[in-house]
């Protein structure tokens, strides 16, 4: 276990996300894109469990997403990040843009992700 104090659940332990049919670095983004949410006190927390449980390596995306509840907490969390985009101003997303492309940038440099590209506006 890492020095993160952020495993609140006794026996939570932390994998590299490993999906057969990702690439490597899809699934290097997927592992940190899930410690994102893990770690994000304002996420749901039926998605902070999701993630605990892909990077405690007690299940898989694909049971994720054919489990009707771990399907409503993706999509209910994608409807709350849509509406929030959607409330934001124009110079807000274009910091937002901003960031993204900065941490790509510096994945790039580290050798991570390095043909992820944020979608054009």
């Amino acid at each position: 276990m890492t020095g993160n104090n952020a495993f609140t659940h006794p026996g939570d332990r932390e994998y590299p996300i490993e999906e057969r049919d990702l690439a490597e670095e899809q699934n290097e983004h997927l592992t940190s894109a899930l410690r994102a949410v893990r770690d994000n006190p304002n996420a749901p927390s039926e998605l902070q469990d999701i993630a605990r449980k892909m990077l405690g390596g007690r299940v898989e995306l694909k049971d994720v997403l054919d489990d009707p509840s771990g399907y409503r907490a993706l999509t209910d969390g994608i409807s709350g990040m849509r509406e929030s985009w959607r409330s934001m101003s124009p110079q807000d997303r274009q910091a937002v843009r901003a960031k993204v492309e900065e941490k790509a940038a510096e994945a790039e440099a580290e050798g991570v992700g390095a043909t992820y590209r944020p979608r054009e506006a």
